[in-house]
């Protein structure tokens, strides 16, 4: 396994291939505490490995996957609710070599860095001290990663400073919506997204305050027309329907509509995305 996973990294560095793993598709208060699905974030493999929102359980599934925590570069939180932060911490340690060097990038909503209303810091003065560089995420806000763009997306959340992520990839750009509601002007945040990843919480036009379901995903795809859709951070009603939901979505968009499964691999390589 780690034969096969040192030549894969090496395949995707030499041949400038841009990997997305979903270690867990779920989230949401309930699925969380019954761990009904994993919640684990995805990683962004290319020149850098960056893991966005490590929730419960990142560790374990990053070794059942083959991949070692150690080899990641970045960790990005996009706001502090636990299914997004919670092992925020100990990837620091992994990405630092257990706080024995000064290394890795962080990037944190101000509620993850500094603490909002009744929310956060999530990272303790500890970690931040061995971090190289640990920066603010705020939409509009453009960092770099390497030699990777990465802007900030405005979002409406019970956390006030959620912030989505937009990936300025060479093969085209990957947005993360967060958490977020539907809001008036949301598609321009989406705008020439190559793959959109959705945190859709309900099944068809279930809403539920400060979360996207199917039907609001539907009428962003609709609009921003990406060329991959994919179904995330699914909370318990969309358990045993999601297959069903994203066949619905491609049907009504007609626009490629997957789950992340987790385990889940897409490659994006010469414009072309493989799932």
């Amino acid at each position: 396994m780690k034969v096969q996973s040192f030549l894969l990294n090496w395949v995707i560095y030499k041949f400038n291939i841009m990997k997305l793993i979903f270690l867990g598709n779920g989230g949401g208060r309930w699925v969380t505490i019954t761990q009904r699905l994993r919640t684990c974030g995805f990683r962004i493999h290319a020149n850098s490995n960056i893991h966005i929102d490590p929730g419960p359980g990142t560790l374990v599934s990053l070794k059942r996957y083959g991949v070692s925590a150690m080899k990641t570069d970045a960790v990005l939180v996009s706001h502090c609710h636990p299914d997004h932060y919670n092992d925020a911490e100990v990837m620091i340690e992994a990405m630092t070599k257990g706080m024995t060097r000064n290394r890795g990038f962080f990037g944190g909503s101000m509620s993850v860095l500094k603490g909002v209303q009744n929310l956060g810091p999530a990272i303790s003065n500890y970690h931040k001290s061995k971090l190289n560089q640990l920066t603010l995420l705020q939409p509009g806000k453009t960092l770099t990663i390497a030699d990777l763009k990465v802007k900030g997306l405005k979002t409406k959340h019970s956390d006030p400073s959620c912030v989505g992520l937009k990936f300025y990839l060479e093969d085209g750009i990957v947005t993360y919506t967060a958490d977020t509601e539907y809001f008036e002007g949301i598609e321009k945040e989406y705008s020439n997204s190559k793959v959109i990843i959705f945190n859709v919480m309900r099944p068809k036009s279930d809403k539920i305050p400060w979360h996207l379901c199917v039907d609001d995903a539907i009428k962003i795809t609709k609009k921003v027309k990406p060329e991959l859709a994919i179904l995330h951070h699914f909370g318990m009603k969309m358990i045993g329907v999601e297959k069903t939901e994203a066949l619905r979505m491609e049907k009504t968009t007609g626009i490629k509509t997957i789950t992340s499964q987790e385990g889940l691999q897409v490659f994006l390589k010469n414009k072309k995305i493989e799932v």
